[in-house]
């Protein structure tokens, strides 16, 4: 070879070691990339025994919004379809209010729930519109609101709950708060009240709108707050819904009409009003998922991470968690508050039994995890990752699923639940990964069998609801999922 020719061949050769050293290099990176991620991961068994039983799931829900703002909203329809719709989150409650402010005529016990020349097709925009009160407003607002979802989405539960009496029937007529333990004048009002819930009850019926229930209060114990709000006891509250309310909704032939009570704020006091209360023409126990009186006196707010069973025995009525929020006053859109939502709503069903599960607002004109869906400076719309959690259960455990048994082994990080339709054999299972790893799982079935599991999920990720290819059962009849960190997951299959 010529020395010329092995100079031009040298620069070549150098390139060539030079790229195959850069590739083994790479090589090794990758592996150490590989082997953190496989040290990143944990692992878990979970074992689902069909036959293993326990409450019966009635539904998911929201109460709309903040009733005027969302009326007014140009993207209430969308607004509407993002909640109760097939595209959204596919609840099948909707909370309403039994507001104080309607006419109520006492001899003949007829309740006014539209103002007088209005519609509820009428413009937001319009001269006629503008001259209405803001009372009037709230009231052609949810008639709106619930007549829609009614038509729209034919929910099969929509309840009502009223924060105060009218103001007039309190012992401090006037004031809307329960300060200094404001609430109804039994000495005058007891009657009066009763007939003014069956009235608004009557006049909705008379709209196309059958309430499957009516609560007369909303978070009783509630004497520090400048809201709406009425102060009751526990005797005083059972003796009314006896020897009043459910009287006066027979008598108005709204005997199916079922009765909520107490909602309290905070699950352990609702255990502990509930418990001293005359339940006997209650037909729905339930309670808020905010934070226990003791955490709020040391100024903490927001989703109850912990709430415990109730101590009492509930008859098997049905138990419901009829609000609840983070209202914190600190925005968090990431997943990190989704994540408290989704231990919060774990713990409310597979640890409290609850029957359903509603969040506070749908819907509010600001950017504030009191609601599902905010709304951006520029009018468009925002949805936090609480949103996207509410779905991880509402969209795959529907009314009449049964939650049964779902047993977590050598994981102390995961949160599981499970749910079935006795009826089609679909079933869901619910992962909760608040962990810094990925957890792979093994999932064994006990008493059925299926061939394949779809699941979707909420990270951090900007996709809602990303959904993965279906996972096969293998030879030995076990799945093996991942379960992301910082996550939720949920799989669905059909029992074989």
């Amino acid at each position: 070879m010529k020395r010329s020719t092995l100079i031009m061949i040298l620069p070549v050769l150098l390139a060539l070691s030079c790229k195959k050293e850069n590739v083994l290099q790479q090589q090794k990176l990758s592996s150490a990339k590989n082997d953190a991620v496989e040290i990143s991961k944990d692992t878990a068994g979970i074992t689902l025994s069909w036959n293993k039983t326990y409450q019966k799931i009635e539904g998911f829900g929201a109460f709309g919004g903040r009733i005027t703002p969302f009326f007014e909203s140009p993207k209430r329809d969308s607004i509407m379809n993002h909640l109760w719709g097939q595209t959204g989150l596919q609840l099948t409650i909707i909370r309403g209010k039994i507001i104080r402010s309607y006419p109520f005529d006492k001899q003949t016990g007829v309740v006014t729930i539209k103002p007088a020349g209005t519609s509820i097709d009428m413009d937001v925009n319009s001269p006629a519109y503008q001259k209405l009160t803001e009372e009037e407003k709230e009231q052609i607002g949810q008639l709106w609101i619930l007549k829609k979802v009614k038509e729209r989405y034919q929910l099969p539960i929509i309840f009502a709950s009223a924060w105060t009496p009218p103001l007039y029937m309190k012992t401090n007529p006037g004031s809307e708060s329960a300060k200094n333990f404001n609430g109804l004048d039994f000495k005058c009002c007891s009657t009066d009240f009763a007939r003014y819930l069956s009235g608004f009850t009557k006049a909705y019926q008379n709209e196309g709108i059958n309430f499957y229930a009516i609560s007369p209060t909303n978070e009783p114990e509630n004497i520090f707050s400048d809201w709406d709000a009425s102060y009751w006891d526990s005797k005083h509250l059972g003796e009314f819904v006896s020897n009043n309310l459910r009287p006066a909704l027979n008598a108005a032939g709204l005997n199916t009409t079922k009765i909520i009570s107490s909602e309290n704020a905070a699950w352990g006091t609702a255990n502990s009003f509930l418990a001293g209360m005359d339940k006997s023409n209650v037909d729905i126990l339930a309670g808020h998922g905010y934070v226990e009186i003791g955490d709020l006196i040391f100024g903490k707010r927001g989703l109850n991470q912990d709430p415990k069973p109730w101590s009492f025995a509930t008859g098997n009525k049905p138990v419901w968690l009829t609000e609840t929020s983070d209202d914190g006053g600190t925005y968090d859109g990431t997943i990190t508050g989704g994540l408290k939502l989704a231990t919060s709503m774990h713990k409310f069903l597979a640890e409290c039994n609850i029957n359903a599960f509603v969040y506070w607002l749908g819907m509010l004109a600001i950017k504030n995890n009191e609601s599902l869906i905010g709304t951006n400076s520029d009018g468009s719309l925002e949805f936090p990752k609480t949103y996207e959690v509410m779905g991880q259960f509402s969209r795959a455990i529907h009314p009449g699923y049964i939650r049964f048994d779902a047993k977590l082994q050598n994981n102390s990080t995961l949160k599981v639940s499970a749910y079935k339709d006795p009826v089609s054999g679909k079933f869901s299972l619910v992962a909760i990964n608040p962990g810094q790893k990925a957890v792979v799982c093994k999932i064994q079935l006990a008493g059925f069998s299926t061939g394949l599991l779809n699941s979707y999920q909420t990270t951090d990720s900007p996709v809602r609801w990303q959904s993965a290819a279906p996972t096969v059962v293998k030879a030995n009849g076990i799945f093996e999922v991942l379960v992301p960190a910082s996550g939720v997951i949920t799989f669905t299959g059909t029992k074989g």
